[in-house]
């Protein structure tokens, strides 16, 4: 008899792949569908703010697509501001929203989550 294996969650394994990783987020259509955030992080918005710097996020995210024909389509953004770094990830069909520490160094970490064999 065949065993299944059981496939994780491939939010907890990138929240997983650097400790200056706080928040893993999946965002489909302009909502916010998944998060992971690690545990002792506490959020540094409530839940009005929260919502408002994933819209944004997605924004920011269309009005890059305007010029994917020029230059390519793009493959990450980041915003570093003095309280956190907010790195987005395009996808196909959305996008892949990690919040950091400050000083992290986001070209590891996107490096980490491109080297996952995971769907996201």
């Amino acid at each position: 008899m065949a065993q299944r294996i059981k496939q994780a969650n491939p939010y907890a394994q990138i929240l997983s792949l650097d400790t200056d990783i706080r928040f893993v987020g999946r965002i489909k259509d302009r909502k916010l569908i998944t998060f992971v955030r690690k545990a002792n992080a506490s959020p540094l918005l409530d839940e009005e703010l929260s919502n408002m710097v994933h819209y944004q996020a997605s924004v920011k995210a269309s009005w890059d697509e305007m010029f994917n024909e020029k230059l390519g389509r793009t493959n990450w953004m980041i915003t570093s501001k003095e309280k956190i770094k907010l790195i987005t990830l395009f996808l196909n069909d959305g996008l892949l929203i990690l919040s950091t520490a400050p000083d992290s160094n986001h070209d590891e970490i996107i490096t980490k989550i491109k080297n996952l064999n995971s769907p996201l």
